[in-house]
């Protein structure tokens, strides 16, 4: 059980979810021409509105959240 709570475990993870999402990136746009602007640009404009403003949205509140956690554990010590 104190292998899950190491170090150790944690950079494997992040190295194994990493890979996966580059695997996973690189064949779903094999066939993708990146040459063109509709290639490479917003998924072949296939993102609408709300999908990018939630991923933004998202984004924002990920890191007001660490930043947050981080003053909280530093105004504790």
């Amino acid at each position: 059980m104190q292998f899950f709570n190491s170090l150790t475990f944690t950079a494997i993870s992040f190295e194994v979810f990493t890979t996966l999402v580059a695997v996973i990136s690189r064949w779903k746009t094999r066939g993708d021409n990146l040459e063109t602007q509709d290639g490479d640009y917003l998924a072949g404009r296939g993102l609408t509105g709300p999908i990018i403003a939630g991923s933004l949205w998202m984004t924002n509140l990920s890191a007001e959240q660490l930043v947050a956690t981080t003053v909280r554990r530093f105004e504790s010590i």
